[in-house]
This record gives C-alpha cells, structure tokens and sequence, in this order.
C-alpha cells in the first residue's frame, strides 16, 4: 500500500494513520462463531469501509467497486494495492452482525473513551441534545394498499396452514391494484369493505392456526390489525374509512417503525426522530439515538444520558436544550441523572388578556393574586393537558364581575381561574434563571449542537438509508463515529497523538 497516493488532510489520510485506535479485530470477535472459523476479511478491514462508506455516501455496489480500485480508500482500510475488493453483498452481512451484537454502539463509545484518553474533555460537560427529522426509506401508502399488502404478507406468513381459497383471496390484490373506478366514491367504499372482511377472516384463520405463536405470522397479524383499527370505523351498517389521524398511525407496509412526525406546526416528515447531545467545548457528538418519528423532542434526554453515563470519565453537569426540553417531567427526568437541565420555557399567552405570568403563584402559602391584587386560596382539583393531577385556582365570581381589569383579564362570565400543576415550583425557578446574563449566554451556545446536526445530515443522516428503527441507528452511529473521528483531528488531538510517538 502506498501511502503516499492518500489525499494530505483527508479523513482517509486520518483513517489510515489512526483507525487502529477506533478499530481493531479483537474489539468484534463477539460478531463470529467460535467454532465455523471466520470470513477472509478481518472485521477492522470491514467496519473502515463501511466508514468510508459513510464518509462519501457511497451504495453497497459503489462501496464494493471503490475498495477494488481507490486508493483513499485502501489507505484508510489498511489494505496493500494488489487488495480484490469486498463484494457488495458482504456489507449487508457485516452490518446485520453489527446490529445483532450492538458493535456499532460500540465502535462509536471508542471514539469517546479515546478522547477522554487524549484529554479532550476538561472537568465536568455541558452538554448540548436537540432532535431532527429523518426521512423513512420505506414508501408512505394509503389504507387501502396498507391492508392489501399487510394481508399478503400475513397470507404468505401462515403459508400451507391456511385455506387455499381465502389464501388467493388475500394474495391477488396484494400483487396488483385492484381494478375498480377509484374516482368513484361508493366503488372506493364497497372495494373497502371486501378487503376489511377478506382481512378479519384471516385474522380470524390465524388466530385458529397452528401457527399463530410463530414470530412471522405474530407480527404480520398484529400490523393488519392494527391498521384496521386506526384507520377503519363502522358508519351504521358500514365499513368507511375514520375521520382524522390516529394518534400512532401506521404508514407504511415495507418500514411498519415509521410515523409521522412534526418538527414544527407547518414542517411534517414520515419516517424517524434523530436525538443528538454534543459536548458544548469540543463540539464531539456525545451520543446519538432515533426514535419514533411521533415521539416528542424532550422524551429522549434521559436515554441519551443513560448512554452517555457508561462512557467512564465522562459527566455531563448541564444540559442545554430548546424549549421542547423545559417540560417538567423531561427536567425530572434528567435531574434524576444528576444533571441540571438550562432550556428557555415556553411564553404564556391569554388571547390579548393577561396570562398566568402576570399572577404571582405563592406554592408556599397556597394562594394566586391577579394584576388588580386581588387574591384567592379557593382550590379546586382538575388534570393537565398530560392527565397529570393539578389545582385550579378560582377568583370569585362577583369579585372579578365588579374588577376594573375584568376585560383585560377574563372573556366569560364566570371568575378567572390559574391551573397550577405539579412542576410549578420548578417552571417558576426556570423562567426566572432565563433573565440571567450568565443564562442567556449559555443558551446561546445551544446553537452549536444545529451545526453538527448539520455535519450529521452531511454524512446521510437526513434520510434513512435502511428500513427499520435499529438499521437507522446503525447508520446514525456510523455517520457520529465518523463526525467524531474528523472532529478529533480538528482538535489537532490524533495529531498531537502521532508526533508524540515518532
């Protein structure tokens, strides 16, 4: 191998002379059985490419063709210029073992444990979490042709053990679109109702079967179902299709773990969330996850901080986030992890009157007093909008009919009422820190962790490249290894490295 041909300050050139530290053959001995021997190709040689591969974006089929002939690339994978190449279907093979064994998690944590050797991190991290969206790689069908296909693959499941006439029933409208005039309302409806019955009975057939706990038949009559029950309803003797959108909605028949998903009220996606949390000071990406793409922004703090927290020599004392992350329960959640949570919380408005921050809220005595000062200790029990128990206090009546403010303040005719819930104390103590100077200087460093989600969907992490939840993290932990390795080298760390052993 010659190295002289590699491109001077590339991320091949910093594979090349570093990859052992992040990979070697004895770090994936778990990936092979110990008794039938192991494949030609050592796994480091493996794991480089698929960096590479990640890298330059490459399909299997290119990735192949560039470990035969380019010489970036042999450089980085440690291989001479006679080297034959990796057939493209070895890729599938390596990663599927990888996800199996959970070798990407920890092909990534190397490249952590070996900042926290190079002394890259000083004292305790503020650490920096935001989410993205990524685009499923499974296609978004209506209704109709989710049941068609989940009722094939559900008839294909139970095979020889099902009736030969409801077999054909199922399978030849999910190999071709049924012929009917689909502009027409009722010929949609009755196409419809034959195609809820013919899958009811096949539910029915595999519940009876003897192949019912078989993990295939399971999980394809368990997706049928639930797709009839999200999206179809009975309207009098009638099967039509429900109003609105079930809450976790199945949209696709070839990547079932995909949803919809908002990243704000006008910006919708179909597919997975990425969670990110990056060190504010070095900028290294601390840990990646995704996640249902319904699921909300601040639910995935307290995960990426468990898996940070195995990382030794690592501890995170304040997180910084957006104001999906100043929920209560995410600040009760993360604190439980001994970190302090720093997000703006969200402005409270009333439709032009005045909103609860305008009435001080004393927990202590138990008591509210509006902008006229007027106070009451009447309390009545409600719920939240997260059904989370609350006490709703009440102004009386008469007292707000007579009040000077009442326009400004109440737009029935009853008394104003202020809900206080469970996490007030706390909310109160986060609105007031948010005035600090020293506050809002450090949620003006949050903007660094939008950069590397930047850097991120560089590396392909704007679309998902595999189907299923587990293939996209693989894929998340492979762009973060790579983000952190040319992170490191910026970081004249690897460098420094090198020099001090030449």
């Amino acid at each position: 191998m010659r190295r002289a041909l590699v491109t001077r300050g590339s991320f091949y050139e910093r594979l090349a002379e570093h990859g052992e530290e992040f990979v070697s053959d004895d770090d994936f001995v778990d990936l092979y059985s110990k008794s039938h021997g192991r494949p030609s190709i050592p796994p480091s040689v493996m794991i480089k490419a698929l960096l590479c591969a990640t890298h330059d974006r490459t399909s299997d089929y290119e990735t192949s063709r560039r470990t035969r002939v380019d010489s970036d690339w042999k450089a980085a994978m440690g291989v001479d210029d006679w080297f034959a190449g990796i057939g493209a279907t070895t890729f599938s093979l390596m990663r599927a073992r990888m996800v199996l064994h959970d070798a990407d998690n920890k092909l990534f944590a190397k490249t952590l444990e070996r900042a926290v050797e190079l002394g890259v991190f000083k004292a305790k991290l503020t650490a920096i979490i935001d989410s993205s969206p990524v685009h499923g790689a499974g296609a978004v069908a209506d209704t109709y042709t989710l049941i068609r296909k989940l009722a094939g693959t559900l008839a294909r499941a139970m095979g020889a053990h099902l009736d030969p006439v409801l077999a054909a029933e199922a399978l030849t409208p999910a190999a071709v679109k049924p012929d009917i005039d689909w502009q027409d309302p009722e010929a949609r409806r009755l196409q419809l109702e034959k195609m809820v019955l013919c899958a009811l009975e096949l539910l029915d057939a595999a519940d009876k079967a003897e192949v019912k706990d078989d993990s295939a038949v399971a999980e394809a009559a368990g997706l049928l179902a639930q797709v009839i029950d999200q999206d179809v309803e009975v309207d009098g003797e009638r099967l039509a299709l429900r109003d609105g959108v079930a809450s976790d909605r199945v949209i696709s028949h070839s990547d079932p773990e995909m949803r919809h998903g908002r990243k704000s009220a006008s910006r919708r996606f179909d597919g997975h969330k990425l969670d990110v949390i990056v060190d504010e000071n070095t900028e290294l990406v601390l840990g990646v996850d995704v996640r249902a793409g319904n699921a909300g922004d601040g639910d995935g703090a307290a995960g990426l901080l468990d898996q940070l927290q195995a990382t030794p020599g690592i501890e995170v004392e304040t997180l910084l986030g957006d104001m999906a992350y100043s929920d209560g329960d995410v600040r009760v959640a993360v604190e439980q992890h001994g970190v302090e949570v720093v997000a703006k919380v969200p402005p409270v408005s009333n439709s032009g009157r005045f909103p609860k921050t305008d009435f001080t809220v004393d927990l202590a005595a138990r008591s509210v007093t509006c902008p006229a000062g007027h106070t009451t200790t009447t309390v009545k029990k409600t719920k939240d909008h997260k059904g989370r128990r609350a006490a709703l206090y009440v102004f009386d009546k008469p007292l707000c009919a007579a009040c000077p403010l009442r326009d400004s303040c109440v737009g029935g005719k009853g008394g104003r009422t202020i809900m206080v819930g469970v996490h007030e104390a706390r909310i109160q103590a986060a609105r007031a820190a948010q005035i600090d100077p020293a506050t809002k200087a450090l949620l003006r460093m949050r903007c660094k962790v939008e950069r590397k989600i930047d850097h991120l969907q560089d590396l392909g992490m704007r679309k998902a490249r595999y189907r299923g939840r587990r293939k996209t993290k693989l894929q998340a932990f492979l762009a973060a290894t790579v983000a952190n390795i040319k992170r490191l080298a910026v970081l004249a760390a690897l460098t420094q490295t090198a020099t001090a052993t030449t």
